[in-house]
């Protein structure tokens, strides 16, 4: 039993599974290659579940073949082959083999029950959307997060949405038009894989979003994910926009992108800092041990707010929305909404007096 993949076909497909496994648990850097009416991969970080399509010209086979990503990565290391080059693969009763160039990486194949990996792949869809707004959507509430941390998908007034609530902010964008009631709860860790894989494919993909009992469902051409979810244990505030802002204003927010620019090079300890605005002198300030930097800011509002901020979070997120932001602002809270009015992000205001 053997088919073949051509070299780039290869390398795609290790690009893809080394970003979906992730590096932070080595238990997880193995796929495993099966048969289920046509050669496929399956791959886990522990909550996403893959599985993909390598190639239909492939004979049955039972079992599933483990093989460490790395062994994969460094077949495709080799810079002198071509892209065209072919990749024998072939299974008999206990290995598997790929083959090319002289080179040969052989791997035992397990006796595995396919139930062990949950291959049924029933759902039910939600919605349809190229690849790319799902990534930049994703990518956006995702990116500022930490280990450990929750990414939300929940519906709004028939709108489904993507959310991330910390202690200093919260995050939101608006996903699609949707007529169920969902909220769901994903890893951080797994939105991140998903962005960094998913970016190797093309972004005008359709990409389908659904769920079943217990899992958030991807599925596009050749490839099917399930998300591990479960349902919020509370009551989030997660819709960061209120009716009651004393002002609302549009900025250009690359002045401010480049000044936390500079002060994220500059200072690689402490990352929090101070946004000040008012009527006459906005601007960012920072301590540091005995030193003090600060620089000026041309926005102007009527009153004063001081609004505490991390430097690299609010640099990713700002870096992730358009130039132009609508600006709102409370005694209690800092909005910048993004021109389509699709990403909102919510500050806490420190200080406020009335001028």
């Amino acid at each position: 039993m053997e088919g073949w993949l051509t070299f780039v076909e290869l390398k795609r497909i290790t690009k893809f599974l080394d970003a979906f496994c992730g590096t932070v648990e080595p238990s997880f850097r193995n796929v495993y290659f099966y048969y289920d009416n046509a050669l496929k991969v399956y791959a886990t970080d522990g909550c996403a579940k893959l599985y993909l399509n390598v190639t239909k010209e492939f004979l049955p086979f039972n079992g599933m073949a483990a093989i460490p990503i790395q062994y994969l990565k460094g077949i495709i290391r080799d810079r002198n082959l071509e892209d065209d080059s072919l990749v024998k693969l072939s299974v008999d009763n206990e290995n598997i083999l790929f083959e090319i160039q002289g080179m040969t990486l052989n791997s035992k194949i397990q006796k595995i029950n396919k139930k062990e990996i949950e291959i049924n792949k029933e759902f039910s869809v939600i919605t349809k959307k190229k690849l790319n707004v799902f990534l930049n959507k994703l990518d956006f509430v995702s990116a500022s997060a930490n280990e450990g941390d929750i990414i939300d998908i929940f519906t709004h007034e028939n709108k489904l949405l993507f959310g991330y609530l910390s202690n200093y902010y919260r995050l939101n964008t608006v996903y699609s038009q949707i007529k169920i009631q969902l909220h769901r709860e994903i890893p951080f860790i797994s939105s991140r894989h998903l962005v960094k894989s998913l970016n190797h494919l093309k972004k005008d993909n359709i990409l389908e979003l659904g769920v079943d009992e217990k899992n958030i469902i991807l599925k596009t051409q050749g490839i099917f994910i399930k998300i591990c979810s479960t349902h919020p244990s509370f009551s989030k505030k997660l819709i960061n926009f209120e009716d009651k802002f004393l002002e609302k204003k549009v900025i250009n927010a690359k002045e401010l992108r480049n000044v936390l620019d500079k002060l994220y090079v500059t200072f690689h300890g402490s990352n929090i800092a101070y946004l000040v605005f008012n009527k006459k002198n906005s601007y960012v300030y920072k301590e540091d041990n005995n030193s003090k930097i600060s620089f000026k800011l041309s926005y102007s509002f009527d009153n004063q707010y001081l609004i505490t901020i991390h430097t690299r979070k609010m640099r990713s997120i700002l870096s992730r929305m358009s130039d132009n932001l609508n600006v709102y602002l409370s005694p209690k809270e800092l909005i910048f909404e993004d021109e389509k009015n699709e990403k909102k992000a919510s500050f806490s205001v420190s200080e406020f007096n009335i001028k």
